[in-house]
């Protein structure tokens, strides 16, 4: 591991955040142009009408989300507002600092600059970081899981149980993470004092009434129809080709599959319309063939990646690693496309750069 001073530590973080913040406006502004070339729209954010015009309870997806952006007039009004834009920017910054922290704890100075470049170029990336988008707080409730995994002690366990609470509230897909972590807490935590129980106890009923608000939008969530590629969908596809018996046991074991290629490279419109977007999604259909095929392409490869460096020499503390993907797991029978993938990609790119004997979770 490469421990350097604190002095010295602290520029270094101020020259990879420098960098960062360099070519994610370069790659920001290159992404913003190209997009008019490929949709007309710039760039749109659909959910953001619902968040904003559905009505406000407890059992609305994100609740504390959706109050959070009316408090800050975040609509679609004023999505393109420089305002916004920079506010934007500035916080998808911040979720992924705890990396560039990491960068300087565990990678060399050189695969800490390809690491940056990589992750700020990432185009999917600089697009999203243009939006108030939910994904933020799942985005930050995967950094700090990762700081725990990569700099282990008692203080960045507890750094990252609270930020996913914390994060857990306007993002429901960090619900599995969570009880994930809540089970970890008490395996690798050995003594407790009542001021610590008192505060797990009150994170636990937090994260109950996190469960219980999204339970019903959850089921909602996994059985509803939606777009090419559902499991009705599917279903009705093979049916047409084998018998009923079949093509329901096929399809429970295809959808997972094809949704997770999903995840790894299409839009969302892909997820609704097939590849043949029509042109006010897609004036130009090479393009999204190409983009499409590309991130597919790219994130296989950084999934592959991963899984080898899990299983090739294993060790029971990297199955840790495949932990933030539970954030996937409604994406498999749900609506799946690639912006549910995108929290997860900046710790996807960051393992590629991996000491190759560097041990994880060393220190519990």
């Amino acid at each position: 591991m490469i421990i350097r001073s604190s002095s010295k530590s602290l520029r270094y973080f101020f020259l990879l955040s420098s960098i960062f913040l360099f070519f994610r406006s370069l790659s920001s502004l290159i992404v913003y142009k190209f997009l008019s070339i490929y949709d007309t729209r710039i760039f749109s954010f659909t959910d953001l009408e619902v968040y904003n015009k559905s009505d406000l309870n407890i059992f609305s997806s994100n609740f504390f989300y959706s109050f959070f952006i009316r408090i800050i007039g975040y609509n679609t009004e004023t999505l393109l507002s420089f305002k916004f834009i920079f506010i934007s920017f500035i916080i998808s910054f911040i979720t992924i600092s705890p990396f560039i922290f990491l960068c300087i704890k565990v990678l060399s100075k050189k695969n800490s600059i390809l690491f940056i470049a990589l992750l700020s170029l990432h185009p999917y990336l600089a697009l999203y970081s243009l939006k108030l988008d939910s994904n933020i707080f799942a985005t930050l409730g995967v950094s700090v899981y990762a700081l725990w995994i990569f700099y282990s002690n008692k203080y960045t366990f507890d750094i990252s149980f609270i930020f996913n609470v914390f994060c857990t509230l306007f993002r429901n897909a960090l619900i599995p993470l969570l009880w994930i972590q809540f089970f970890l807490i008490f395996l690798f935590k050995k003594d407790f004092t009542k001021i610590k129980l008192l505060g797990i106890l009150t994170l636990f009923l937090i994260t109950i009434f996190i469960t219980s608000s999204q339970l019903f939008y959850g089921v909602e969530y996994i059985s509803q129809n939606f777009g090419c590629y559902s499991l009705e969908n599917i279903d009705k596809f093979l049916k047409e080709i084998m018998s009923p018996n079949i093509s329901k046991i096929l399809s429970f074991i295809l959808t997972p599959i094809i949704h997770m290629i999903l995840n790894l490279g299409a839009r969302e419109a892909i997820a609704i319309y097939c590849l043949n977007l029509p042109s006010k999604y897609a004036a130009n259909n090479i393009i999204n063939l190409l983009t499409t095929i590309s991130f597919l392409l790219v994130h296989s490869f950084l999934l592959i990646r991963l899984l080898i460096y899990i299983f090739k020499e294993f060790d029971i503390r990297k199955l840790a690693l495949l932990f933030p993907f539970s954030i996937l797991l409604p994406t498999l029978y749900g609506t799946a496309h690639m912006r549910y993938l995108y929290p997860l990609l900046p710790f996807l790119i960051f393992v590629q750069f991996l000491p190759k004997n560097f041990q994880i979770l060393k220190k519990i």
